[in-house]
């Protein structure tokens, strides 16, 4: 159980840099992003729609891992 544990931590770490790279490449926040997500904020015209795209994915694959997560904290870790 704690090797399964340890994958989806390090899937965690590997999706928060990737995510944390892309921005810097984008030159924008985790904040403007999800403003931009949101609608609230205008996407920047250096912002590509593929710079956007690859953010999304590895945004899914972080929410992915923490639902993962979550979802054994629930079955194993509940009494």
């Amino acid at each position: 159980m704690f090797e399964r544990i340890d994958g989806i931590l390090r899937e965690i770490e590997e999706a928060q840099a990737e995510i944390e790279l892309l921005l810097g490449m984008a030159k924008i926040s985790f904040v403007d992003y999800i403003m931009i997500k949101r609608g609230s904020q205008d996407m920047p015209d250096e912002l590509g729609a593929w710079n956007l795209q690859q953010i999304d994915n590895e945004v899914s694959r972080l929410k992915e891992a923490i639902e993962t997560l979550n979802k054994i904290k629930r079955e194993v870790l509940t009494w």
